[in-house]
């Protein structure tokens, strides 16, 4: 199937299409509450964990707590005052550019207050839309909801830089100094780490797929860099470089133009190509020149079980001795049978393009979960990685040297996986930064985040055959290594059960997701995507 666009997606819930109002207390109201609930609770059980840690006169471990409340924090600040872009002035630093510093470094000085702000203007929009008896009001409202904030990157690095280490950190003081701790310090670190899971878990759940569900309209719920791309004039213009850095420039008129194709599958073709888009997207094969008329070949690969191959043949503009001319003649669209005529003609050398242009014009995206979904997904990745820190916590405990062996070797494959899927990009330095930060998230859980896997299925099954044989493999050294341990500290057995119980339950609730809720896949037209 084609995708609507974004705007006009009727949202679902186990298949049924919601209403406007059905929509504002299922996708937005229930879960802005949620997570309001759950960020209060897991803030307030982290000042109990550095109070607790303060009471029993351990500051190095309220210290470290505190350090990783702040750390996505410092983070966060740095992305948001290094974009240029979110800067009120460009040219000078006058009163607006202060004031504007001033507030970013109050609200990220005061996180929770700034966060409880955001939870509230979520709610407060969403009951709106609930009470609106117009749909053009609802839609407004709804939009505000879900309109890009500076708050919600904060709340994205909260997850890897501030729960994860939180989790890492308390299952530490808990396994080795647990003799000393009091009984209510215990319970607040368990508390806290229930929390921190949870967190952890609904980042998880929305980014898992967040790269494939963007091509479909989904975006990211913090401001991004724009990417501008120039236009010479109102009509849009391709830029072409050749293998001599020579550029050929086509200009393609607006008009739509109606086909058989059109016809047939219910589509717009492109109206303009002028977007910047990567290297791999647009190549050229320079061929041998007689004539005096250039042709691009657009070639659409479609999926078989959702549509035919077609082939079109844009023709553009006729060649002068130099830079082309500008023509506002309207490209010509002829089916396959012709496609394949011109194929034919360009290796007899009848017919002669100076460059022959293959561009795939629709791509596989998928459609985000529903409420339905999203919970079967928060229960499969809550188990997953209450299994994975556990197991990789006691291994640790035993073997500390083995254990970083390990981790590190499952860290340099991941790597080598991201090195290689983006080996045809230009990897920058900040991109470089940021896989480094992505390969340490690949230990604990898995998310399509930046890059878009091109096997999924294959990966997310890959990742967690390996990551299960990881921690049965880790669960059983140490248990039947440290038998004589493990009977005086009753502790580890149930510590082994919840790691085997866990790992059965998250890979029962993984395939239930992707039996019954796994949303579908659907073709998008590559010139809407925005990159």
């Amino acid at each position: 199937m084609i995708t609507e666009k974004a705007d006009s997606k009727k949202k679902t819930l186990l298949g049924y299409v919601l209403s406007p109002h059905q929509d504002a207390v299922v996708n937005h109201l229930v879960p802005s509450i949620c997570a309001c609930v759950l960020y209060t609770f897991l803030i307030a059980g982290d000042i109990g964990v550095v109070i607790s840690h303060y009471r029993n006169k351990d500051p190095i471990w309220a210290s470290l707590t505190i350090f990783f409340m702040y750390l996505p924090v410092l983070v966060s600040f740095i992305i948001i005052v290094s974009n240029w872009e979110l800067w009120p002035e460009f040219l000078v630093c006058g009163r607006k550019n202060m004031t504007w510093f001033l507030r970013k470094v109050s609200e990220h000085l005061f996180f929770p207050v700034w966060s409880m702000w955001r939870f509230a203007e979520r709610i407060f929009w969403s009951i709106e839309a609930i009470r609106a008896k117009e749909e053009d009001y609802i839609k407004e409202s709804l939009k505000v909801v879900a309109v890009p904030r500076s708050i919600e990157l904060y709340v994205f690095l909260q997850s890897y830089l501030h729960s994860l280490p939180q989790v890492l950190l308390q299952l530490y003081i808990l396994m080795r100094y647990n003799a000393d701790m009091k009984h209510e310090t215990e319970k607040t670190q368990i508390f806290s780490l229930v929390l921190n899971l949870a967190k952890i878990s609904v980042t998880t759940t929305y980014f898992q797929r967040f790269k494939s569900q963007k091509l479909t309209g989904k975006q990211y719920p913090w401001y991004k860099q724009n990417k501008a791309f120039s236009q010479a004039s109102s009509t849009p213009e391709v830029v072409l470089r050749t293998s001599d850095f020579t550029q050929t420039r086509l200009v393609i008129d607006k008009r739509k133009n109606t086909s058989d194709l059109e016809e047939k599958y219910e589509l717009d073709l492109p109206r303009y190509l002028s977007e910047r888009r990567r290297s791999s997207d647009i190549y050229l094969e320079p061929t041998t020149s007689l004539g005096r008329t250039s042709k691009i070949l657009l070639e659409t690969d479609f999926d078989s079980d959702v549509l035919t191959k077609e082939k079109i043949i844009v023709e553009g503009f006729d060649e002068t001795d130099g830079p082309p001319e500008y023509t506002s003649r309207p490209p010509t669209i002829h089916r396959k049978s012709a496609a394949v005529e011109q194929i034919k003609h360009f290796k007899l050398g009848i017919s002669e393009p100076d460059f022959n242009i293959s561009r795939v014009i629709y791509v596989k995206g998928m459609e985000d979960d529903d409420l339905a979904g999203k919970v079967i997904a928060f229960f499969w990745w809550f188990t997953f990685l209450l299994a994975r820190v556990l197991a990789i916590s006691v291994f640790a405990y035993f073997f500390l040297e083995k254990s970083i062996l390990l981790l590190c070797s499952h860290f340099l494959i991941v790597i080598a996986f991201l090195i290689y899927d983006v080996k045809s990009d230009e990897v920058n330095r900040a991109k470089g930064f940021f896989f480094l930060f992505l390969g340490l998230i690949y230990i604990f859980c898995i998310i399509e985040f930046k890059i878009k896997f091109k096997k999924a299925t294959f990966i997310y099954y890959g990742y967690f055959v390996l990551v299960f044989i990881e921690n049965f493999t880790m669960c059983l050294i140490w248990y039947l290594g440290e038998a004589e341990t493990i009977e005086n500290d009753f502790w580890f057995r149930y510590v082994f059960y919840i790691v085997i119980i866990g790992s059965l339950t998250s890979l029962s609730s993984m395939i239930f997701y992707f039996i019954f809720n796994k949303p579908p896949e659907v073709v998008v037209p590559k010139e809407t995507i925005k990159t």
